[in-house]
């Protein structure tokens, strides 16, 4: 049963790792090697003992193998060492992970100090616990005759460091539950989020199954120099007896591959709607192509005769005045033509590191605010967010969802509130407005070409189709959240650029 485990562990670790960054891969990787370290270690100092009847308790060795594990000659010291650094390494690194998760590309230098902190504490505990300064320190104490002062001492560090290490595991659990509800609103943040922790869970409870006393002082002096008592591990557990330790360990398997189903099910499901909306986007393109080729002659006729019909009745006032709404007319049929031809053809993207307020100011200076009838709230960083991005593409991109967004509010006390953020390996652009939202049914549907809730012969409904072609264009992520009668939010996620 361990040895599936181990299995998930590992397949849990190659799946999740394609979604974080550098910092979070490698924690993540020390804490696997971290528990099983410390898993095998302690296998070993077992069989070093015989203590067949604990061992084959969590693990179902054969005879064969475990006669020839007692038989080899492990230095025992070394085992002990192996232990308290995988122990020590899985602490270690779970509260870094979380911390690495939670936090932006960028390393700064109070992150630096707080993982040089816990290193510190890390190498106290490693050397308390080293059997070599444990036989040193309780030899010392005999010999100063204050052997009882050691032994409260000992016990009060052990309880120190077990309460360190269970706040770290506390900690970095608050710390996912925590960026869980702060950025709720963002789908994709959260789900990874839901399952970083979900998964994590099933391996914390197995270890603090095992190794909740650990680590521990595994030596004691004796009257000899030359012998050495090694001590068996103190894992007695309080509420439940081994033979449960199967079921656990199968519970937290069955709860590990349910999770990574989930999401791959979620994930699926959300990349098929891309999918199908790029095709859609796609097939729309080539027919925009083709009612252009078709629509342009016709216009072209009109402006023709029009044009004729103006020259004719020169001294007609009212007939030229009537030619000229025909002409303004296919002017702007003209122009609405190009820019739906514009808007689905391939793009091209030119990449470049640029801060991300600078296409958000750009959009909203198209905006006159001053003859707006919305208010437009915008909050900047205090600090540069940067971006891999075309500006012209995402700048292009956002003026289209404020356009959207005061054109669906049509009232003067609406408003937009437009804010920035770093969330992981993504810099986030949320829009929000109190308009009347969309329905339900149709949330889904706002990306699809020539689909639109506004009646309106100038709208063709392809802003946001454009809007989802630049985004996923740059490996980004958009996403739509409304309430009918409430308000509708865009996020809009962007790749960081990597900074060191």
């Amino acid at each position: 049963m361990i040895f599936l485990f181990l299995i998930c562990i590992v397949f849990l670790i190659s799946f999740i790792y394609k979604n974080l960054n550098s910092r979070s891969i490698f924690f993540l990787c020390t804490l696997t090697i971290g528990w099983i370290l410390a898993y095998i270690s302690f296998t070993l100092y077992l069989s070093k003992f015989n203590y067949y009847s604990i061992v084959n308790q969590f693990i179902d060795f054969s005879p064969g193998t475990w006669n020839s594990l007692v038989l080899k000659n492990f230095d025992t010291n070394t085992l002990i060492r192996l232990f308290n650094i995988g122990i020590i390494l899985f602490y270690f690194s779970f509260l870094s992970y979380s911390i690495s998760f939670v936090s932006s590309l960028k390393v700064n230098k109070r992150q630096w100090y707080f993982y040089a902190s816990l290193g510190v504490i890390g190498l106290f505990q490693y050397f308390f616990y080293d059997p070599s300064f444990n036989l040193w320190f309780q030899n010392y104490a005999v010999d100063a005759g204050i052997f009882p002062q050691y032994k409260n001492f000992n016990h009060t560090v052990d309880l120190v460091f077990q309460v360190v290490n269970i706040a770290y595991l506390l900690i970095s659990i608050g710390l996912f539950i925590y960026h869980y509800i702060l950025y709720y609103s963002l789908r994709y943040i959260r789900d990874h989020t839901l399952f970083n922790l979900i998964s994590l869970l099933p391996l914390t409870i197995v270890h603090l199954f095992i190794f909740y006393w650990a680590p521990s002082n595994f030596v004691r002096t004796t009257y000899s120099q030359s012998y050495i008592n090694y001590q068996q591990p103190a894992i007695n557990l309080y509420l439940l007896e081994y033979r449960f330790f199967p079921l656990i360990a199968f519970l937290a398997i069955a709860i590990m591959i349910f999770n990574v189903y989930k999401y791959k099910s979620n994930e699926a499901r959300y990349s098929s709607i891309n999918i199908i909306t790029k095709k859609k986007i796609d097939t729309a393109s080539l027919g925009i192509r083709a009612f252009t080729h078709a629509i342009k002659n016709h216009l072209l006729a009109i402006r023709s005769e029009s044009e004729y019909l103006q020259e004719k009745f020169a001294d007609d006032e009212d007939a030229l005045y009537s030619l000229k709404l025909i002409m303004d007319s296919c002017e702007q049929s003209f122009q609405s033509i190009n820019e739906a031809n514009n808007m689905l053809k391939q793009i091209t993207l030119s990449m470049k590191s640029v801060s991300l307020n600078n296409p958000i100011e750009r959009a909203i200076d198209r905006f006159h605010t001053n003859k707006l009838k919305v208010n437009i709230h915008y909050e900047k960083p205090a600090s540069n967010i940067y971006v891999y991005i075309d500006e012209d593409q995402i700048q292009e991109a956002i003026y289209n969802i404020l356009k959207n967004s005061i054109e669906a509010i049509e009232s003067s006390n609406g408003d937009i509130w437009i804010q920035m953020n770093e969330v992981d390996q993504w810099g986030t652009v949320t829009i929000r407005d109190n308009g009347p939202g969309i329905d339900s049914e149709n949330v889904n549907e706002i990306f699809t070409p020539f689909f639109s809730t506004k009646p309106s012969i100038t709208n063709w409904g392809i802003g946001l189709s454009f809007c989802h072609k630049v985004i996923t264009g740059h490996g980004g992520k958009i996403e739509v959240t409304s309430e009918k009668g409430n308000f509708t939010q865009f996020d809009i996620l962007l790749p960081l650029v990597k900074r060191v």
